[in-house]
């Protein structure tokens, strides 16, 4: 953690260290003894990664908390082509339901996947978020959005309601 003088230099950190903290829960595996089952830390990963989207989409895309997932959605970064209610389910039963109550709603599943399912995928009316490949999505997304932080940043609504605190 350093001394930021401007909100894209402290983007710059931020977002890859939230990332790289992403990247190691995903990583790790949970030893079956310990925890009862096997996998890695997948809920403060998910966390991370929806943490991410919100942020960037807070920038590129503006407006309330779930008009940034809409970022999933936008070519230029995540273009997982999701339709409306896709986008609903993944903000109201993985985003808020992690970040504010710790859980996740039934019928909805985090698994670890593998690098070429698809972040996201509706089966028997049961959701499932793919964490190695949300991963690397996001990974493609924060590039992009790096490359061009300042531009974006300072030509965004969500810079002047920061500004404003």
């Amino acid at each position: 953690m350093a001394i930021h003088f401007s909100i894209p230099s402290m983007l710059q950190e931020s977002l890859v260290e939230m990332f790289l903290v992403a990247r190691d829960c995903i990583n790790f595996r949970k030893d079956p003894k310990t925890w009862k089952s096997h996998g890695c830390y997948g809920y403060p990963a998910a966390i991370l990664l929806f943490a991410i989207a919100d942020s960037i989409g807070s920038y590129v895309i503006g407006g309330n908390t779930r008009q940034h997932f809409d970022i999933l959605n936008h070519k230029g970064y995540y273009n997982l082509n999701l339709d409306k209610k896709s986008i609903d389910i993944i903000y109201e039963r993985y985003r808020c339901l992690l970040t504010h109550n710790a859980v996740l709603a039934t019928n909805t599943v985090l698994d670890i996947g593998g690098k070429s399912y698809p972040v996201f995928k509706i089966q028997n009316n049961i959701s499932y978020i793919y964490l190695k490949s949300f991963l690397k999505t996001t990974k493609v997304a924060l590039e992009k959005f790096l490359q061009n932080v300042e531009s974006t940043v300072w030509n965004s609504n969500q810079l002047q309601e920061i500004l404003k605190k």
